[in-house]
């Protein structure tokens, strides 16, 4: 957001984009695009400035601390950069006729970067007092105020705070569309997080409403038959897959592959996106153990994820599901493959999605060729602070895992009534990516527990660690199951008795 001169005739400090704060927070954790060059900075007065206290920061000093401040941001240096943003707000603070404006982003700047280091602690504090300052100066319609409760609702929800995420991604919104319109393609970053918020705390009916929401917004911009709407449905359609609602998945993820193909051709690498995403959607789809309930006479469920976006197919085999699924991910490795403007980034994304599905089927020969591919195409590439090789197969990757019998048996329970407790099981991953001699670390205090995570760390399949290019078995890997415990003594009919 570009400032000018204030009345003191000093210039203003720029706010950091909030869609660098958004676009962090999400389950494939993306790297903030470099920051707007500022096309004013901080400086002194125009006219004579009279002389400086001794309390008060040498001339230039602010200037010179807010143009580290983004050099190391840029860099994508985050604690440094937060560190740098602390010295900025010092320093605005200590300065002579300090509006309280300057303060504001000052502190909306350092809350930025204190969340892209992982300081939510942090964060929080300092979103919580720009949103003090903004309404003790009255404007409550300030477009600040919004990306103050934007940010910390993203916070929340970085830092798995869900509860507290939907209520200020809620006011967030809510503030966004009384100064933006109904309709404003600023909050649609808001929207699938706040959705995928929505869904942590167990509301998924309202969680769907928000997702209709966003796609009805980008139809209303674009049409339903652009790109950009498209994109809205593969989005939507990887969340149905997530929550489980794989037949609206598969429904919303080929009307974008078809909406692609009517505007840029069979062979766009626009498809990628909702290729891969319906190879997901049936890898999940066919690993769900909980799938062949789903395709019962479950009214609830189905009035659920009932949309005109995305009406439910009838029930299909799996070895249907596969064939699709395993079509889509070749179709979208063919096309990295033969578009000359491919980037390597996007040839080794997919070839790892591909051999992802392979080992997941049990496949392992299968899967190495892909991985191979995704290893040689990763070869130079950066994400952040290291390489894409070292993000793709520095580690084993759990892609299946089929958890003890009822678990979360009490997860419904009032949160007084249960706790949580971790069992923890070790193992080696081999080079086939299978879990073998698993020994246990920890029982969480029931040996009934202990056992069941044994047994159960025999179904874990993982992408294996690769070294100059090949799999390699892995010592020492851990495995975390959580088990719900009843705190209350149970009667017979399955209810808590009175007085425990």
């Amino acid at each position: 957001m570009n400032r000018s001169r204030g009345t003191d005739g000093r210039r203003r400090l720029q706010l950091v984009p909030l869609g660098i704060l958004l676009a962090a927070a999400g389950a494939h954790a993306q790297q903030p695009p470099p920051a707007r060059e500022p096309t004013s900075v901080p400086g002194p007065a125009a006219t004579a400035a009279p002389a400086a206290s001794p309390a008060e920061p040498p001339a230039g000093a602010r200037t010179e601390a807010y143009s580290e401040f983004r050099r190391l941001l840029e860099a994508k240096q985050f604690p440094e950069a937060a560190e740098q943003a602390r010295r900025v707000v010092e320093l605005t603070r200590a300065s002579p006729g300090t509006a309280s404006e300057d303060l504001q982003v000052a502190l909306m700047n350092l809350a930025t970067a204190q969340y892209l280091a992982a300081d939510y602690v942090g964060a929080e504090e300092s979103y919580l007092r720009v949103i003090e300052l903004v309404e003790a100066s009255g404007r409550l319609t300030n477009p600040r105020l919004a990306r103050a409760q934007a940010g910390l609702a993203a916070t929340y929800y970085a830092g798995k705070r869900y509860d507290l995420a939907v209520d200020w991604f809620d006011r967030a919104v809510a503030l966004s569309r009384r100064t933006e319109g109904l309709f404003n393609e600023e909050q649609l970053p808001l929207l699938e997080k706040y959705a995928d918020a929505l869904a942590q705390v167990n509301r998924p009916d309202d969680a769907l409403r928000v997702r209709a929401y966003a796609l009805r917004v980008v139809a209303r911009k674009h049409g339903s038959d652009s790109l950009e709407y498209a994109a809205a449905l593969e989005s939507i359609g990887r969340w149905y897959s997530k929550v489980g609602a794989y037949d609206a998945s598969r429904a919303a993820l080929r009307r974008s592959i078809e909406i692609v193909e009517a505007r840029e051709g069979e062979n766009s690498l626009e498809l990628v996106g909702p290729l891969t995403g319906l190879g997901e959607c049936a890898r999940r789809m066919l690993l769900d153990p909980a799938q062949p309930l789903q395709k019962s006479a479950d009214s609830d469920r189905r009035t659920m994820f009932h949309e005109p976006i995305a009406q439910p197919a009838a029930t299909v085999s799996a070895s249907t599901i596969a064939s699709e699924g395993q079509k889509a991910l070749e179709r979208a490795a063919a096309i990295v493959s033969s578009r000359p403007e491919t980037t390597a980034t996007q040839v080794a994304d997919v070839h790892v999605q591909l051999g992802d599905w392979y080992q997941a089927r049990q496949r392992p020969d299968k899967a190495l060729p892909s991985y191979e591919r995704a290893w040689q195409a990763a070869g130079g590439v950066t994400v952040g602070a290291k390489s894409l090789r070292e993000a793709l197969f520095a580690q084993p990757v759990l892609l299946y895992y089929s958890p003890p019998p009822y678990w979360n048996r009490y997860a419904r329970r009032p949160a007084g009534e249960v706790e949580v407790r971790n069992a923890e099981v070790e193992f080696t991953v081999t080079v086939e990516g299978q879990a073998v001699a698993p020994t246990l670390v920890s029982d969480a205090g029931d040996p009934e527990f202990g056992e069941k995570l044994v047994a159960a760390a025999d179904s874990a399949v993982y992408r294996p660690r690769f070294e100059e290019g090949k799999p390699v078995a892995t010592l020492g890997v851990r495995l975390s199951q959580p088990f719900y415990v009843l705190l209350v003594e149970e009667s017979a009919d399955g209810a808590p008795k009175a007085g425990n």
